[in-house]
């Protein structure tokens, strides 16, 4: 038997010190945002997820969420990356390996767990008593987990073990296919949120059964009742070509979340994700009348995560620690008024410019390439950006802006100069760096 197994009393002993600790200090981190609107509105934090509920916490969110989410690291012993590609078409030429995560442990499983433990006791601090948790996993860990899970919620607020099955990837010739995950539902107390969902359960031999009182529907498949839903999931991944896809590692599929939130959740609730990838989260928050509050310590997350959701015209604001602004990436932004056209400014983006380029992660056979795209194609390093006009000096409320679409990006706008009160502009580079112009 593992050694874990016997181990877990003291990992949990010890996340709680841990935990202690945190709580009864002063955040050690602060971000740049509006105060009174957390909780309020949508946003996505660039951060550490410890520091940043700890923030939280501080500034009086606890017990207020409505509903967390995490799909968090599996312990799978794996680095994850996201490619950087340049040039357009068939042409595109990857640039550098970027980290976007990594989910290897120095101690192991015993670390894992420990620093697990710690994040879903802070998150168990600001789930409402309403409220209610999904952690999703896989094989390697979930059993240790639920164990955790049982300690920190209680054995009696275990709601659901769901499994989502799922076609993907390869097949061994050394065991059965995996070919799913599961999701661990726990409520904060016995007066959970809970709407039961419906779904189809064929008749036998797909034709009706005529029962008295029972109602049937007919489609393409054949006859079949509605049911409550049963807490095995068929849901498609991702696929390759699919609307949602973002290219993020890891990342889950919108109608995953949506049967999720729309069980526990109404319109108008707050929900979060603490390790929210490509922030699959906040789109399906978007479309169904949710608010919510996301963080990632992944630059490549928070920048996909942030294109995304201004895709979906989702208004969010993104919170980084004021120590983390970068300061090797800058941009040359030109404003200046134009002629011809009454009362109109032209705000455009020049070039870009890195004081260390060897810090980005480029190999040095691709250094040139770099230098090549710097000098004649800077907008293939420019992922997103956006425009506000009236910049308070803490949080950008992009007002206009512009995301890469496949390989193209316009770098030019036309404002209206009464509407600008003060003129701030921010540039999301491809491997997530960030810059910030402003009047």
């Amino acid at each position: 038997m593992s050694d874990i197994l016997f181990k877990l009393p003291e990992i949990y002993e010890s996340a709680m010190e841990i935990c202690r600790g945190i709580t009864e200090r002063k955040s050690t981190v602060q971000y740049e945002a509006v105060e009174e609107f957390l909780g309020k509105g949508s946003s996505i934090a660039f951060g550490d997820n410890v520091k940043y509920m700890k923030y939280l916490l501080d500034k009086g969110l606890g017990g207020r969420i409505d509903m967390i989410y995490i799909d968090p690291p599996f312990f799978s012993k794996s680095d994850y990356t996201i490619n950087i590609k340049v040039g357009s078409g068939r042409k595109k030429l990857i640039l550098s390996k970027n980290h976007a995560f990594t989910d290897r442990w120095e101690d192991g499983m015993e670390e894992y767990l420990r620093n697990m433990t710690v994040s879903l006791m802070l998150m168990k601090e600001l789930l409402a008593d309403t409220g209610s948790i999904f952690v999703h996993l896989d094989w390697h860990s979930s059993h240790y987990m639920k164990i955790i899970l049982d300690q920190i919620f209680g054995e009696s607020n275990f709601i659901n073990e769901i499994v989502w099955n799922y076609k993907s990837g390869g097949v061994s010739s050394r065991y059965f296919a995996r070919k799913h995950d599961v999701v661990l539902f726990y409520s904060k107390t016995k007066n959970y949120f809970f709407e039961v969902q419906k779904e189809k359960s064929y008749n036998r031999g797909l034709k009706p059964y005529h029962f008295k009182g029972v109602k049937e529907y007919k489609d393409e498949v054949g006859w079949y009742t509605l049911v409550n839903m049963k807490d095995v999931w068929q849901i498609d991944m991702v696929g390759r070509t699919s609307s949602e896809r973002t290219g993020y590692a890891t990342q889950k599929p919108e109608a995953l979340l949506e049967r999720i939130m729309k069980s526990v959740t109404r319109e108008g609730d707050l929900c979060a994700d603490f390790f929210c990838g490509s922030g699959t989260l906040g789109a399906v928050c978007e479309r169904l009348g949710r608010r919510y509050i996301m963080c990632d310590n992944s630059a490549p997350a928070v920048m996909t995560a942030h294109k995304r959701l201004s895709k979906e015209n989702s208004p969010h604001e993104v919170l980084r620690e004021k120590r983390r602004m970068s300061e090797n990436f800058s941009a040359d932004i030109s404003v200046e008024r134009i002629d011809g056209i009454i009362d109109s400014v032209g705000v455009s983006i020049k070039g870009v410019m890195y004081k260390n380029p060897e810090e980005l992660g480029i190999d040095d056979k691709n250094m040139s390439l770099l230098e090549t795209v710097l000098k004649y194609h800077f907008d293939q390093l420019i992922e997103y950006w956006c425009i506000d006009t009236d910049y308070d000096g803490k949080t950008i409320r992009p007002k206009v802006y512009s995301c890469r679409d496949k390989d193209d990006i316009d770098l030019a706008a036309v404002l209206p100069s009464r509407q600008i009160k003060r003129l701030a502009v921010r540039v999301i580079d491809v491997f997530g760096n960030e810059y910030i112009y402003s009047e």
